[in-house]
């Protein structure tokens, strides 16, 4: 699978000759004009590589560096800034403390900044790196608490990031309300059945096609299945 960029860059020229050139390189690029944009896309998608242009209005960049080193789900991007602006030692000495891997100054060397980027990619603990699990078009972090369903990032609370954690690693094992008590409350009964119940609906509401591989056997409990046919109410 080809490494996903962001590329946060207002400058469109700038932009296209940096898509061009990853592109070539192998690289999915994704080019978001405005912060706003970006962080919508978190949403719907998660990425390997972010490259920033650390002075876009809404946001201080290395508040955004810092906030992205924060979460589970992006802690593990390469974070690399851009600046127009003429290099002071207390500018990229804030990015470098806020979480940035490398600080490129405009105009780029182009080639320079794809090159320092496999070299990064090379020795830094990215999310692409970890190790993942899969059950169909499904696939989990259990380390960084990420779930991807068809390559697209899923935002799952804890419990739901727990459920299905259990569920995959117990593929087309049938698993009782009490096996998943015991799983997400440690046997706390006290929480009932019906928690139970509004946590898979919530997690098959999220996971979207593939929900309908969370089967219900009525009176039993849940499974995983393949994709056979069943009860998937």
């Amino acid at each position: 699978m080809s490494l996903r960029v962001a590329l946060v860059e207002s400058d469109l020229n700038c932009a296209r000759r940096l898509a061009r050139l990853l592109i070539r390189r192998g690289y999915r690029v994704f080019h978001y004009p405005s912060l706003g944009r970006f962080f919508d896309s978190l949403r719907r998608r998660l990425y390997e590589v972010l490259l920033m242009d650390m002075h876009l209005p809404g946001m201080a960049g290395r508040e955004i560096l810092r906030a992205l080193r924060a979460n589970p789900e992006t802690r593990g991007m390469v974070l690399i800034g851009l600046s127009s602006r003429p290099r002071s030692k207390d500018e990229v000495a804030a990015a470098f403390s806020a979480g940035a891997d490398e600080y490129f100054i405009k105009p780029l060397d182009l080639e320079m900044l794809v090159v320092r980027l496999q070299s990064l990619l090379r020795r830094l603990p990215t999310q692409a790196a970890s190790v993942g699990l899969r059950h169909g078009a499904i696939t989990i972090y259990p380390e960084s608490h990420v779930c991807r369903v068809d390559d697209k990032g899923v935002r799952l609370t804890r419990l739901e990031f727990d459920l299905l954690l259990e569920f995959i690693r117990n593929p087309n094992r049938v698993l009782t309300r009490g096996n998943l008590i015991d799983t997400l409350w440690r046997g706390d009964g006290s929480r009932g059945m019906r928690s139970v119940d509004r946590h898979v609906h919530a997690l098959r509401s999220k996971l979207g096609v593939c929900g309908r591989l969370l089967k219900t056997l009525v009176g039993v409990g849940y499974q995983l299945s393949n994709g056979a046919s069943g009860n998937s109410k």
